[in-house]
């Protein structure tokens, strides 16, 4: 019998919910979704930013997730550029996502 664990996945997504990222704890894209009305509404480059910035936000919510699991190993890691915190996160998040 074979046992399945399921990988995380994180998902960011627009105020409206217009644009969503979802990635693995790999920080592989497995699914964005796009809203008719960002087609019609958005630039081209507009999108790529907002999708950069909602890609960014879920890499760093899955990197802060790997720091608490390393250091509940005992790894006693302080967050960093590479390990944020989740305040880091969220700083990010209210900086960025604005849309």
């Amino acid at each position: 019998m074979e046992t399945q664990t399921e990988t995380p996945t994180y998902v960011e997504s627009s105020r409206d919910g217009a644009v969503m990222v979802e990635i693995d704890s790999d920080g592989l894209v497995q699914r964005v979704q796009i809203e008719p009305e960002v087609n019609a509404e958005w630039t081209a480059e507009v999108l790529a930013e907002r999708l950069f910035h909602l890609y960014t936000l879920a890499v760093m919510r899955a990197r802060c997730d790997h720091l608490r699991r390393m250091n509940e190993a005992g790894a006693d890691l302080p967050p960093s550029d590479a390990w944020p915190s989740q305040e880091q996160v969220a700083a990010y998040r209210t900086r960025w996502i604005t849309f």
